[in-house]
């Protein structure tokens, strides 16, 4: 284990004396990450957060009426929800599925009523899974309101049972009164502030381009990383260097192992600094969860390592790895959304887009980044990256081990 730890860490260092390479894994990603955040950030900002949201309102009596008027309407919440009225529940469901609405909202029959005499009654709230985030501000926003109406509704039964009991205040002042706090529940759009939230209806951050292209950026980048970490191994055995080790007491599984460790590391530096950087230089927010943090970090960085293996182990040479190893990664760059915004994706690129790993990775940083989720919320990134990893890794070292005996 030790001398697989010294040959990483002796490759890592060779790695950080080159300038060429210097430029190409850390420096171009930071130019890139200033020049787009800057560039798109007027962009991103003048075009609005627009949630679609289809309206199934069973219901038609004030208390909806409120919501959808006072409130989903309200000149704040207007300028990023648009709404669409349909007629049933089925008819609503079939749009969410396709894609045609962010979020659904049924309101039941009869539920101001049920409302007003305490009765239990709830809002139906349908989110399309590929729009989380947009669906999330909806749910918070429904469950602000309804929270709002129930709190008023409690108050007032037991205030009215209240006075009526010591006879405090006849039933005809009562209704009066009663009708009078019913009617302020108008006012409720006031209560509500607007923020972005994910489906818990925890707070999240807008849209900043620098931090997401930090994200798009840095993922697609570790694969160039990675690559250049490999082009060691053709780059040792061109020049005899991997040779003369394995006429050392090191066993060959050792040697290899140790190339991929290096390779690890090297792709792992490359990210960490990226992370520090522009978190300090360029404000970048990472998101609340260091631990979040750290099983992305390493489970993206063992994901983009493990591709490189496969990669290498369909290559013959140094110069194939650094062509066609970087035409891949753009390409994957492309299609896993670092080079422009997932959230506008069509349906079809954004079902290809789920086959890379640039994708989960970049899906799982937003989730910490925007939506300021745990490490629950990563767990179903971090766990599909663990297995592309694995499949990477096997599949790679199998050729590897393969191409080794044909030699012999």
């Amino acid at each position: 284990m030790k001398k697989v730890f010294l040959i990483g860490l002796k490759d890592l260092k060779i790695r950080s004396r080159d300038f060429n390479a210097f430029i190409m894994i850390l420096l171009m990603p930071l130019i890139l990450i200033f020049v787009l955040g800057l560039v798109f950030q007027p962009i991103m900002t003048s075009k609005p957060f627009i949630i679609d949201t289809a309206v199934v309102n069973l219901d038609n009596d004030y208390i909806s009426d409120i919501l959808i008027n006072d409130v989903l309407k309200s000149e704040e919440l207007s300028k990023f929800i648009n709404l669409f009225f349909l007629n049933d529940e089925n008819e609503l469901k079939d749009s969410i599925e396709k894609g045609k609405y962010a979020a659904g909202i049924v309101i039941n029959e009869n539920f101001t009523k049920n409302i007003v005499s305490s009765k239990e009654d709830k809002i139906l709230i349908l989110a399309d899974p590929e729009q989380t985030t947009k669906s999330g501000v909806i749910k918070n926003i429904v469950d602000s309101f309804v929270l709002e109406v129930l709190k008023r509704s409690t108050v007032i039964e037991i205030t009215s049972k209240t006075l009526i009991k010591e006879n405090l205040i006849k039933q005809e002042d009562l209704n009066t009164l009663i009708y009078h706090w019913s009617n302020d529940i108008e006012n409720i759009n006031s209560k509500i502030g607007v923020k972005l939230v994910n489906e818990k209806g925890e707070e999240t951050r807008g849209i900043v381009a620098m931090d997401y292209y930090a994200v798009g950026m840095g993922v697609m980048y570790l694969l160039f990383a990675a690559n250049s970490g490999t082009e060691s191994i053709f780059e040792e055995k061109r020049k005899g260097t991997y040779q003369r080790l394995s006429i050392m007491p090191v066993k060959e599984n050792s040697i290899f192992s140790g190339k991929v460790f290096g390779i690890f590391l090297l792709t792992l530096t490359q990210f960490i600094l990226i992370i520090l950087i522009t978190k300090f230089f360029y404000g970048v927010s990472w998101g609340n969860s260091f631990f979040g943090l750290i099983i992305m970090v390493f489970s993206s960085v063992l994901c983009f390592s493990g591709f490189s293996i496969l990669l290498a182990s369909l290559m013959k040479s140094e110069s194939q790895i650094g062509s066609i190893g970087s035409t891949i990664s753009m390409i994957l760059g492309f299609v896993g959304g670092s080079m422009w915004p997932i959230f506008i994706f069509p349906n079809w690129l954004n079902a290809i887009s789920k086959f890379t790993p640039n994708r989960w990775a970049i899906d799982g940083f937003f989730k910490l980044i925007f939506e300021n989720g745990s490490v629950k919320d990563i767990i179903p990134h971090s766990s599909i990256l663990i297995l592309m990893t694995i499949i990477f890794y096997s599949i790679g070292l199998t050729i590897f081990r393969l191409k080794e005996k044909r030699n012999v």
